[in-house]
């Protein structure tokens, strides 16, 4: 899942940001009011279900931590949701890129202070030594040249800014169908390996720690009753009938104990987390 990174060519002629104190952005195109529809691929506020909703929205509470008063880039910032969080937690000033012009016009009308722009993830239209920290959730594995985007948000970061990254564990991921956008996922020590070649201080966190086994056997059984047409069956068995709740709309109201709040990496023998994030910084 990528808050809004897909693999095309794209033009980035038309962004221009120049580094100066205060960080001083400009744009040139305009854009008028939109609606997206949610096809999977991001998040779109009132419209994805709240697990997937509070999955995305805890990786930028944790993000929150490290961009006080500080100048931040969102890489594939999708709907531009998490972006505006990080600017309202004490960013600085926020940049959010994305390659899909849909989602970035949405990003535009609906949220105010942040600077939006079409960009790929693999070129981005950002001067070197300009940020203090970059922020990109689930977009390395949309990447066809994974090292290039590395090398970009490297490139992009002051001495010793920090990148927030975080991507599908592919030990526990390949027991779930195929991600239609997804085109290489990393295990745990493929990632790091893959941001050490850039990076130093590289510093693990999980999200949604499981047991592998359990995790299998529940992916494996639902695989079975959808082949057997069996799911809707099942599941009507066990849900009870409620009015359906409204679908959040702004990040920021996750519980404090959340299942989907990031921890530090600790694996074991079958203890995996389905999500890893890495905090790892540019050396000085």
């Amino acid at each position: 899942m990528s808050d809004g990174c897909t693999e095309e060519s794209s033009s980035t002629a038309s962004c221009s940001i120049t580094p100066a104190d205060g960080t001083q952005t400009s744009f040139g195109s305009t854009y008028t009011p939109v609606t997206l529809p949610f096809t999977g691929e991001r998040i779109v506020p009132g419209q994805a279900s709240e697990p997937l909703f509070r999955e995305h929205e805890a990786r930028y509470v944790f993000a929150s931590k490290f961009v006080k008063d500080r100048t931040v880039l969102d890489v594939a910032c999708g709907t531009g949701i998490g972006t505006h969080y990080l600017l309202k937690e004490g960013a600085r000033s926020c940049i959010g890129l994305d390659i899909d012009r849909p989602a970035i016009d949405y990003a535009r009308a609906v949220y105010e202070g942040c600077k939006f722009e079409e960009c790929d993830a693999t070129n981005l239209c950002v001067p070197d030594n300009l940020m203090d920290v970059v922020v990109s959730f689930e977009t390395i594995e949309h990447l066809k040249d994974q090292q290039k985007f590395l090398s970009e948000c490297n490139r992009v970061l002051r001495p010793g800014g920090l990148l927030v990254c975080s991507t599908p564990n592919r030990t526990m991921s390949r027991w779930t169908p195929e991600n239609p956008y997804h085109l290489h996922e990393f295990t745990v020590e493929e990632f790091r390996g893959a941001l050490e070649t850039f990076f130093i201080d590289v510093r693990l966190f999980g999200q949604q720690n499981m047991n592998q086994l359990l995790y299998a056997g529940q992916r494996l059984l639902s695989r079975a009753l959808h082949a057997l047409q069996l799911m809707e069956t099942a599941k009507s068995l066990f849900r009870r009938q409620s009015t359906p709740a409204a679908m959040p709309t702004a990040f920021g109201g996750m519980s404090a104990r959340s299942d989907y709040e990031v921890h530090a990496y600790q694996a074991g023998p079958l203890i995996q987390p389905r999500y890893v994030i890495a905090v790892a910084q540019r050396s000085t």
